[in-house]
């Protein structure tokens, strides 16, 4: 029988509540994603029909829009403490960073559907879910026509733009901590203290023949929860995939050359900096995986893909509960001798990757060129470039003194969990000084910001004095290697690079960070919450 949509709309109206809780894809048979005022509309009438969900606004966006937070439990915590004395799995969810990468936005409504009232309800037993579906929500509501917001993405049309309501890009925001949604995020995270943390975005780079590409934390400085992701668990994710729901998977990347005849230079994957989140969530020792669905799939695969992709991450998550809790134990007592500040790609590997054939069109044949798409699909054997090795390292010191005058780098550090303390005395004692001897700066603006390259070293320890009110960092906490990444001048994505320090980084002058080889022994005092606030 044909149904008008008017028709449609009334029999909606009149279902019984199974019938009317589905997302605004599968109301439009995939031709549109939804609003943030759908989104909210979806959770709420979800919240209402089972006790095993709670929403709460996470924040609200530099437009004033609702960025809503849902915790799925069965049965119901409340509170942190609650949810980690359960014993399970804690693990966060976020979608629409990019608003314009819409399918992960939708796969999480589903998911809190079926996880709650629908068929994945007993995995709901073995597993505490934390989700941020719309993360960035005025993005999401500034619609234009796809070949404007996403070229050459397909479907649906229109979608919402990149960037956040101060155009920022949210996911090199991890860092400078300049928007609220990457603050509000990371308040949430450092509350709940989750043990798996997954980011789901859209990838529009090459041509391949993989319906979803994934990453772990990229950083070099890999405690060892991030190593078993990387090592094991993403390699039995994509052979479930595989197996159960007959979609490939493989490592995310892009060609270094498109040109058929060039394919075989080989496949690299993207950047090991923590201004990107499942970098910066690695570094701290949690399980982290990015997920990006291709963008050249159609808009229902990839609702699908990345619907069983995380799926499976939870259903593994939930076998490996007791492995999973070690690990991140594991990582959070990961002490290291050193911190590498700048990164290289390392060696590759030799795999076989499948690629589409494609032909010439006017953007040329780089990893990122428009080119024009044949179906024609080929296995190729290539080196993978999917991880990095240490290009510079440091000493990882006792601890960093930060002068009084620098508060903000207190919050900062403060803002990602980082313990810091105050002198509540003067101390006397031997410090290690950094010489600069260049510093340059980027020639072009980057979300604001002219990135700062330092070059020096540091000296022999000498006799010198902090004075009351300084900050003193101790490098032996959970989160040393990441404060001690963040403090270093030579660090590739530290303070000095985001214009923090740009007051005091001169060429032939002193670094006003100092460190010490030895704990400090004073009167001290643990700064509580963000310096500041």
């Amino acid at each position: 029988m044909f149904v008008t949509r008017a028709t449609f709309l009334l029999l909606l109206l009149a279902a019984p509540p199974a019938f009317a809780q589905v997302t605004t894809p599968e109301r439009t048979d995939n031709r549109e994603t939804s609003s943030q005022q759908q989104v909210l509309a979806f959770l709420d009438t979800l919240e209402r029909r089972t006790p095993d969900l709670r929403a709460w606004t996470l924040t609200l966006s530099p437009e004033g829009r609702q960025v809503p937070v849902l915790l799925a439990a069965r049965p119901m915590v409340d509170g942190p403490a609650a949810a980690h004395r359960s014993g399970k799995p804690i693990v966060y969810l976020q979608a629409n960073i990019h608003a314009g990468e819409v399918e992960g936005k939708e796969a999480a409504q589903m998911l809190l559907r079926d996880l709650t009232v629908g068929p994945l309800k007993p995995l709901l037993d073995s597993v505490i879910l934390l989700v941020v579906p719309i993360y960035n929500a005025d993005g999401n509501d500034h619609f234009a026509p796809g070949d404007v917001n996403r070229p050459g993405q397909n479907g649906p049309s229109p979608v919402g733009e990149r960037a956040n309501g101060q155009g920022y890009d949210l996911n090199r925001d991890y860092v400078k901590l300049e928007a609220p949604e990457t603050r509000a995020s990371l308040a949430l995270i450092e509350r709940w203290d989750p043990d798996v943390f997954i980011d789901l975005h859209t990838t529009n780079g090459s041509y391949h023949g993989y319906l979803l590409t994934y990453s772990p934390g990229l950083n070099p400085n890999s405690p060892p929860g991030n190593d078993y992701v990387r090592d094991h668990f993403l390699p039995t994710i994509r052979e479930r995939m595989r197996q159960r729901h007959h979609q490939e998977t493989f490592w995310y990347g892009n060609f270094r050359n498109q040109t058929p005849d060039s394919l075989v230079q080989g496949w690299e994957t993207y950047d090991p900096r923590p201004r990107f989140g499942t970098n910066l969530m690695g570094m701290r020792g949690r399980l982290s995986i990015l997920s990006e669905a291709y963008s050249n799939a159609p808009f229902g695969d990839r609702i699908s893909v990345t619907y069983n992709f995380v799926r499976e991450i939870l259903g593994l998550v939930a076998e490996q509960s007791g492995r999973v809790k070690t690990l991140v134990l594991a990582s959070n007592r990961f002490q290291a001798d050193s911190v590498t500040v700048r990164s290289v790609m390392a060696p590759p590997t030799v795999q076989d990757v499948i690629a589409e054939i494609t032909e010439p069109a006017d953007d040329g044949a780089g990893p990122f060129a428009h080119r024009r798409r044949t179906g024609v699909y080929r296995t190729i054997r290539m080196p993978v470039f999917d991880r990095f090795t240490a290009l510079r390292k440091e000493a990882l010191p006792a601890g960093y003194l930060i002068p009084a005058t620098y508060p903000q780098l207190v919050s900062l550090l403060r803002a990602q969990g980082i313990v810091v303390e105050r002198i509540r005395t003067s101390w006397r004692g031997d410090v290690e000084t950094f010489n600069v001897d260049t510093s340059s700066s980027a020639r072009f603006v980057f979300e604001g910001h002219r990135a700062v390259t330092v070059e020096g070293h540091w000296s022999a320890p000498t006799a010198d004095s902090a004075r009351t009110g300084s900050f003193y960092v101790p490098a032996a906490q959970h989160l040393g290697v990441l404060a001690a990444y963040l403090l270093e001048p030579a660090s590739e994505d530290g303070f000095v690079t985001w214009n923090f320090l740009d007051r005091s980084v001169r060429q032939h002058a002193n670094y006003p960070i100092r460190r010490l080889r030895q704990p400090l022994v004073a009167d001290l005092e643990v700064i509580v919450g963000v310096e500041g606030n």
